[in-house]
């Protein structure tokens, strides 16, 4: 990954230079500052100052972190627009994100430092299972999703698409379960939403479950406002119980030769 530039302790005027051509070439841009942050969209937030990291990525997506743990203080994905300006002493830099309608506001007194990166390589990235074994091991352990659950179908087809495990839970009610491997965002509840709606139109009962190890908030703001519900799944114990399952399954075959 060629390194473009990194600068010390730029002024104000230099640092929104310096950010406006990373954003403009889609650059890899980490910078230092002590600055206040202020969110509106779904929630309002503001900050005190602080020294904090901010990070923009080539796809444009922010995240700031403060000084202590490791879940940022904001974020914002899929951002629409990123402007830098400079006004009264300070760098402000404003992320948009239209739909939903978000803003975050950044504004820096004092920057240490800035790095910008271009043609970042993008790596692969490998997770502890796919979609289809995190599939048949719930299947199989319907009680990590819910006590009381019965799974009845995989990958059942309706007109929709394919339900990943359709079952009946413990008050005998139709059950439709979605399953994501990543972070799932509004559009695997907007999925979920349909194949409800599709058992709904013949005058069924049914719950829907939208499964991951986590999920935006506007998945949740949407799953909420269709009346479903979200289970976070733990990936790592999924994968120890998958090579539990593989240890045993070596056993039985050495036991057999």
């Amino acid at each position: 990954m060629p390194l473009e530039l990194v600068h010390a302790q730029p002024g104000v005027e230099e640092a929104a230079r310096i950010l406006s051509h990373g954003i403009e070439y889609r650059m890899w841009i980490s910078f230092f500052a002590n600055c206040t942050i202020e969110y509106e969209g779904r929630a309002a937030s503001r900050t005190t100052p602080g020294d904090r990291l901010v990070i923009i990525k080539p796809d444009g997506s922010v995240i700031v972190h403060g000084p202590r743990g490791f879940k940022p203080d904001n974020w914002q994905p899929d951002t629409s627009s990123i402007t830098v300006q400079h006004s009264e002493g300070l760098l402000i830099v404003k992320a948009v994100r239209r739909r939903p309608r978000e803003v975050l506001v950044i504004k820096c007194g004092s920057i240490h430092s800035i790095m910008i990166l271009k043609s970042p390589e993008e790596g692969g990235f490998w997770m502890y299972l796919n979609e289809h074994e995190i599939r048949d091991l719930l299947a199989s352990n319907p009680s990590l999703i819910e006590e009381g659950l019965r799974i009845v179908d995989v990958e059942k087809r309706i007109d929709p698409g394919f339900v990943d495990l359709y079952g009946i839970d413990r008050e005998g009610r139709l059950v439709v379960i979605e399953i994501k491997r990543v972070k799932a965002g509004e559009e695997a509840a907007k999925q979920l939403a349909r194949y409800i709606e599709y058992f709904r139109r013949g005058g069924r009962s049914v719950r829907g479950i939208l499964v991951a190890p986590e999920a935006t908030e506007a998945a949740i703001y949407r799953l909420s406002r269709e009346g479903l519900e979200f289970r976070r799944i733990d990936l790592a114990r999924l994968y120890g119980m998958l090579k539990e399952q593989a240890k045993s399954s070596r056993g039985i075959l050495r036991y057999l030769d």
